[in-house]
């Protein structure tokens, strides 16, 4: 029953993590909240980690294994609704240099992070951050699996 939506749901969330690499997430969560996030660790995470996660949770589904609905739930309610955060960053002073509208390039608890962008809405007047464009993206199809499951436990109870 869910194995579509999770599959679409999945198919949007590397949508939107295409735009968050593009536009530079990772630093710029660093110079938000003063985190040593690289663009590397990024990637591996969910470029390469999270895909394998993803197929053989879909796998799981597939075979009704429990665990992979326990991991599309995590999916559904993390990035299926929790991205609408994307719209709220912006209007957080980064902790490095909030009124410095350029990119910096800092050490952050020993690791080197290059090309922190700053978005905050104050100093640069766009109101944007990395992966806000696609954030709804996965939000869709997530929603729709929750009430859907949720629905259906009310007619099976």
């Amino acid at each position: 029953m869910i194995l579509p939506l999770f599959v679409l749901t999945v198919a949007a969330l590397q949508i939107h993590i295409i735009e968050e690499y593009q536009m530079g997430f990772a630093p710029a969560m660093s110079r938000l909240f003063g985190i040593p996030w690289s663009e590397k660790s990024f990637l591996m995470v969910f470029a390469l980690v999270g895909p394998t996660i993803y197929t053989l949770t879909s796998l799981g589904l597939y075979y009704r294994i429990p665990i992979a609905g326990f991991v599309a739930w995590f999916i559904f309610i993390g990035p299926g609704v929790a991205e609408f955060t994307h719209f709220i960053f912006p209007l957080i002073a980064p902790d490095l240099f909030p009124h410095n509208p350029h990119p910096i390039t800092g050490s952050i608890k020993g690791s080197v992070i290059e090309n922190m962008p700053n978005f905050y809405y104050k100093t640069t007047g766009k109101y944007y951050f990395p992966g806000m464009w696609t954030a709804i993206l996965p939000m869709i199809p997530g929603c729709f699996a929750i009430i859907r499951l949720r629905v259906f436990w009310k007619k099976t109870l």
